[in-house]
């Protein structure tokens, strides 16, 4: 009779520690994404680079050009660097990022919902891609298992970013 009573207990506490793991997880995620968005609302991306460039925030990279209708840019303290399209902020390497130097494996226990890419030039390297939302998504770039580069952008731009050709 006793057995009875105990198990709908050790049910309850069961249930119990398996919500404030979750909300646990749930929290930890939750910090990394502000984070996320944090660093993304400093990129400007999709904005009008020319607006950018009259208050003298952002730059074009020295001794670049223009080439079909895209370019490099910068900002002035120098810790983003821009790829512009059509005069639009499409990706933004922040080099400042906190994710700079983490490994993969922490990486993917932090960030869920990480697409791996592999690079094409090397086998050593790869990607792994967050998407924000529907539109917009961060790229880690690692090599040896390590982010060495955070970029931000318009999702159709960031999964194909080789640069302006």
């Amino acid at each position: 009779m006793y057995k009875l009573f105990f198990l709908p207990f050790f049910l309850i506490l069961t249930a119990c520690n398996a919500n404030e793991l979750v909300e646990s997880r749930s929290d930890d995620n939750n910090e990394e994404n502000k984070i996320i968005l944090s660093e993304f609302s400093k990129m400007n991306i999709d904005s009008n680079f020319d607006q950018f460039s009259k208050k003298g925030e952002i730059k074009q990279v020295d001794n670049t050009e223009i080439i079909d209708n895209c370019m490099y840019a910068e900002n002035i303290s120098g810790n983003i660097d821009y790829l512009v399209f059509d005069k639009r902020i499409s990706t933004a390497t922040y080099l400042k990022s906190s994710f700079l130097g983490m490994s993969s494996s922490d990486l993917k226990l932090k960030i869920k919902h990480l697409k791996m890419i592999n690079s094409e030039y090397d086998e050593d390297t790869y990607y792994l891609q967050h998407n924000i939302d529907e539109s917009y998504g961060v790229k880690f770039y690692l090599v040896n298992e390590k982010v060495i580069e955070v970029t931000y952008g318009v999702l159709d731009k960031l999964q194909h970013q080789e640069g302006c050709s």
